[in-house]
């Protein structure tokens, strides 16, 4: 095994020599280096290997640079963004008018170029044997090589188009056929089925290229209006017309903090996080957007832990109605959000009794298929208990551990119910607001941010 010394040799020799130094900033021209982020960190790791400490730390303050740079051109782009963070341009043409440039995916985020490459008709489109299977057709003089028309498609390649295209829901396909067609009749039981592939395929499957294009070209631009109304609906997308900005308190590259609307704040200095992305819960965040989220959670606690007298935090998210996987692409469905309420220290030991015995009355004993309260951990919180895709009610104590509960029917259950578990707990009334004016609600939130601000935003460390 190499020594230490010989492998610093070694990688010097690599990345530069004593008899030829790196040149310094000041002689190097700054016009033949890439301005690339990437390229610029890559660089300032090949002087730090190679001992050359001041090139690394010009190469790194203009890394840092760059980085600004890009996340202010970022912020400041025009366009609005949906449930998988792409956002659309805008330009302008030479009349003047504002020509929107549709996305190169779909609403399911594939390629259209990708995908254009696979897609063939799995039927006959034309002629008397439109929506039957594509018969192979017999060359002069010679034999039918197979019975379809595709026969010689290799494995690999039918492999290839399922990876691009997806899973077709046959099922769903055939009902969809049955429906629309009136005088439908099943086949007999002498018939052969392969006539009836067209039943199970895709409506997409039975369109020549032409015909397809166009739908497709009309589907785009009917998903990227629904995308463009869905998220200017939301009232917690930051790019909403309908966001509240004058209440953030405080902003992460991927999480924000917000003080709680006027008509749904019951106690003073109720808060609001959400991801920036419109994501339904906290369950289907990733991982960086949860951390960010916590370290929220934890500014929370310390802060109102401060104050005079100290005070407790409840955390809760509801996350009730569902939708379901292409409306949620369009932006479709609630955005997360957890609320902070906090109460006096003497309550939160009692908040554990009011939202058990809540949840065990919440739904009907039997059409309980799940467990009615779940106990959740202080590290792992509501995604190591709760899977994807469940409807759920979780509550923290104060990062201290919680209940979650699985929601059986979200058509039957309240959406106010931990609004109005926490009013009774606290003896208010459900109309009972923490704000009467909305000048009263501004001032609490010009308090709220400067007092946060004061050594208790995770945010502020970004920045220094």
């Amino acid at each position: 095994a190499e020594g230490p010394e010989a492998v610093l040799r070694r990688m010097a020799s690599k990345y530069g020599s004593a008899e030829e130094p790196a040149p310094s900033p000041e002689v190097a021209p700054a016009a033949e280096e890439p301005e690339d982020a990437n390229a610029l960190g890559a660089m300032a790791m090949e002087a730090m290997l190679s001992g050359d400490m001041a090139r690394y730390e010009e190469l790194n303050k203009r890394l840092e640079l760059r980085q600004a740079q890009l996340a202010a051109g970022q912020s400041s782009a025009s366009g609005v963004q949906d449930g998988r963070g792409s956002s659309s341009r805008e330009m302008l043409d030479a009349d003047g008018r504002r020509t929107e440039v549709l996305e190169e995916v779909d609403a399911a985020g594939r390629s259209k170029v990708l995908l254009s490459s696979v897609q063939a008709a799995s039927v006959a489109t034309k002629g008397k044997h439109r929506g039957s299977a594509k018969v192979a057709a017999a060359a002069k003089g010679g034999r039918v090589a197979g019975f379809y028309g595709d026969d010689d498609v290799s494995l690999d390649e039918l492999v290839r188009r399922e990876r691009i295209e997806g899973v077709q829901d046959y099922s769903a396909n055939l009902a969809e056929y049955i429906s629309k067609k009136k005088g439908f009749k099943p086949l007999h039981e002498d018939e052969d089925e392969a006539y009836a592939l067209g039943w199970y395929e895709d409506s997409s499957k039975k369109l020549d290229a032409k015909a397809r294009d166009v739908k497709e070209q009309r589907q785009a631009v009917q998903d990227k209006q629904r995308v463009k109304h869905n998220l200017e609906k939301c009232t917690r997308c930051m790019e909403s017309k309908r966001f509240a900005r004058q209440a953030v308190i405080s902003v992460s590259p991927r999480a924000f903090l917000c003080m709680d609307g006027l008509g749904q704040s019951i106690l003073p200095g109720q808060l609001v996080i959400c991801p920036q992305d419109h994501v339904p819960a906290t369950t289907d965040v990733d991982d960086s957007t949860w951390t960010e989220m916590r370290n929220y959670q934890k500014c929370i606690v310390r802060y109102f832990e401060a104050q005079d007298p100290p005070q407790a935090v409840i955390f809760a998210e509801s996350s009730i109605h569902r939708v379901s996987r292409d409306q949620l692409l369009l932006g479709g469905g609630p955005h997360a959000a957890v609320v902070a309420y906090p109460v006096p220290h003497e309550t939160l030991s009692d908040a554990r009794f009011f939202f058990k015995k809540a949840f065990d009355e919440a739904e009907c004993e039997w059409s309980a298929q799940h467990k009615k309260v779940i106990e959740t951990s202080a590290k792992g919180g509501v995604r190591g208990a709760i899977p994807k895709n469940f409807p759920y009610v979780h509550i923290d104590f104060s990062l201290g551990g919680g209940f979650a509960h699985v929601v059986e029917d979200s058509t039957e259950f309240a959406k106010d119910f931990v609004q109005h578990t926490i009013a009774g707990m606290c003896e208010l009334t459900t109309i009972d607001r923490a704000y009467p004016t909305k000048d009263k609600h501004r001032e609490a939130v010009e308090e709220m941010v400067r007092k946060f601000s004061d050594g208790f935003d995770w945010t502020q460390a970004l920045k220094s």
